[in-house]
């Protein structure tokens, strides 16, 4: 069993309970490995950057966690195992690519240049990698993140944008529906209209990604009241996973054309955009690395703050975050080891 595995899924980072110990546990693993240590952050929470020389690739984990469900039969907080398989709350999201990642640099020679950037808040609102960027850290041109991707090498993840949209119209007794305006059917109209729009974008498609065109999902309609009145307000919310940057600049400007049209308020929740590495030779590199041919990846990652960077999602396997019993196999734990080591040596 891994101690730094074993010591990862002990600390309770659920919501980043326990911030501040796994920054000083990181810290004491790369004490005397000639490492320079920055912390970005005014709060308990902090992104901890660890630098030694003048790498030419940077590594980018979140420490943080969900909370378990209750489905779980396993001590969450704890490293167990059978024969194939280590389970534990975060051991595939993400303190099993984390774990393999300082396996390997707490054994390298103190001369081998590194990167490595440990943030906090990825699981609800990305604050710490906003952090990361506020603060201008000069990050190499190549990043990977050890997210979950079974070893298979991923070179972009959508983009999202999430809408809230209010509409506004006017109470009537329902026995007299002219004297009012109904708020449900503007927003009937408009979600109508968003459908058809988005239909349009899935002619447009990126086979990289499994599901290769752009998404539309409504998530909520909330409105109405009394069954004998006429509906005033509405509320919809709902998102985009887009394949290009362009894909959001589109759907901005088609909301807030419809959103004029039936005289509703909209808010974007989020805007991040798709993250694509085009660079050929960081592709082939990877892809001969890993003997697996490179993908895209259907959901965010913390990528999509890095569009001017060839980034790279590559952690063990299998994808089972946010699952009941949370594992990776032994084996691809092992594997990701040798993996991050050879990225690690044979920098360019």
């Amino acid at each position: 069993m891994s101690d730094i595995l074993k010591n990862l899924i002990e600390i309770n980072t659920i919501n980043d309970e326990e911030n501040e110990k796994i920054r000083a546990y990181i810290k004491s693993l790369l004490k005397n490995k000639s490492f320079d240590f920055q912390e970005i952050g005014e709060e308990k929470e902090k992104v901890l950057v660890a630098k030694r020389g003048n790498p030419t690739v940077a590594f980018c984990c979140h420490t943080d966690t969900v909370d378990k469900s209750v489905y779980w039969t396993k001590e969450a907080l704890k490293l167990t195992e059978d024969k194939d398989n280590y389970y534990g709350l975060g051991v595939s999201d993400m303190k099993g690519g984390t774990a393999a990642l300082l396996e390997v640099v707490t054994t390298l020679p103190i001369d081998i240049p590194c990167m490595l950037c440990f943030t906090y808040d990825e699981e609800i609102s990305f604050k710490g990698i906003t952090e990361l960027i506020k603060n201008n850290i000069n990050l190499p041109d190549t990043v990977i993140f050890p997210e979950p991707t079974d070893l298979v090498p991923a070179i972009a993840n959508k983009g999202c944008i999430e809408f809230s949209i209010t509409f506004h119209g006017k109470s009537a007794h329902s026995s007299t529906p002219e004297l009012g305006e109904n708020a449900l059917y503007k927003a009937l109209d408009f979600i109508k209209e968003v459908k058809d729009f988005a239909t349009e974008l899935r002619k447009e498609k990126l086979p990289l990604y499994e599901v290769p065109y752009t998404t539309f999902n409504l998530s909520k309609i909330n409105g109405g009241g009394e069954i004998n009145k006429v509906p005033d307000t509405c509320e919809i919310t709902f998102d985009f996973r887009t394949i290009t940057k362009e894909h959001n600049k589109k759907i901005i400007g088609k909301i807030e054309e419809l959103t004029k049209k039936y005289q509703g308020k909209a808010s974007i929740l989020n805007n991040l955009n798709a993250a694509v590495t085009n660079k050929k030779e960081v592709i082939e590199k990877i892809e001969t690395i890993t003997t697996k041919k490179a993908i895209g990846l259907n959901y965010v990652t913390e990528a999509s703050f890095l569009p001017d960077k060839n980034i790279i999602i590559l952690g063990p396997g299998p994808i089972t975050a946010h699952q009941k019993d949370e594992r990776i196999q032994k084996e691809s734990f092992n594997k990701c080891q040798e993996i991050y080591r050879k990225i690690i040596l044979e920098q360019q």
